[in-house]
């Protein structure tokens, strides 16, 4: 709820900022022949508040890690039609995750497993790449208004990503080394809705909340059942998250 209320906050402020905004405009376009910008440029999105990622059996529980992230890649967001796009996304996510400390454990009980103590941050690097499609509703009245540059205004968006560790802290219980000899991924709905605004003829500022779902998945030969059962059995959480942009469009 508190991450709901911080989006909704955030860009109300971006909205009333820049209604705050006077501009003089006059345009004699018809309605029918008003239609969103392509654009394609560089972009860096952070998440100052942390995403979470829930398991769907214990969504009404506290979520056991969550992460924050830096990321920076080139975006292509090609008109489809009078106010949708299609956005294409590639770059680089750097991730700071709070998550447990695993250790093998074995008791008369349970047997042997993999469980954890205490909790630590660690560093990682991922590829991601994402298509989304993007509906400007209201975009009309706005380019009317003078108000639409670099499709400024509020949006709805159904991003599909999709994410690969590249580089990782090396971790001895799951047998993790800084480059990882195979896929380790997660696939990433989040459907969204954000508020763009433009602060010059190249740059916009976007600020936007999702809710979704986040697939992990990985291509590695297990060689232990322990390690296959309590780790990287491929598994569907809950996603959720706030993310602040900044870009530069190149046109």
């Amino acid at each position: 709820m508190k991450l709901i209320i911080f989006t909704v906050l955030v860009m109300l402020f971006i909205s009333l900022f820049c209604s705050a905004q006077k501009e003089v405009y006059f345009n004699t376009t018809k309605p029918e022949n008003i239609k969103v910008e392509s654009l394609h440029g560089f972009e860096v999105r952070i998440t100052p508040i942390p995403n979470s990622n829930t398991s769907l059996e214990s969504f009404f529980s506290l979520p056991h890690s969550y992460n924050t992230s830096f990321y920076v890649g080139y975006f292509n967001e090609k008109r489809m039609l009078n106010t949708w796009t299609l956005n294409t996304t590639i770059g680089l996510q750097n991730t700071a995750v709070k998550s447990l400390i695993y250790q093998v454990i074995t008791d008369s009980i349970n047997g042997t497993y993999i469980g954890g103590f205490g909790s630590k941050i660690t560093y990682s690097l991922k590829l991601e790449v994402g298509i989304e499609p993007r509906w400007y509703f209201g975009y009309k009245n706005r380019y009317q208004l003078g108000k639409a540059r670099l499709n400024s205004g509020w949006f709805l968006s159904f991003p599909v990503l999709v994410r690969t560790l590249l580089l990782s802290p090396p971790d001895p219980i799951i047998n993790i080394g800084w480059f990882p000899d195979y896929i380790y991924g997660s696939l990433i709905f989040n459907p969204s809705l954000g508020f763009r605004q433009s602060i010059s003829n190249r740059w916009f500022l976007e600020c936007n909340v999702g809710f979704g779902a986040n697939y992990s998945f990985d291509t590695k030969n297990h060689n232990s059942d322990i390690y296959k059962r309590d780790f990287f059995t491929p598994s569907t959480s809950i996603y959720t998250n706030v993310n602040i942009k900044v870009a530069y469009t190149l046109k």
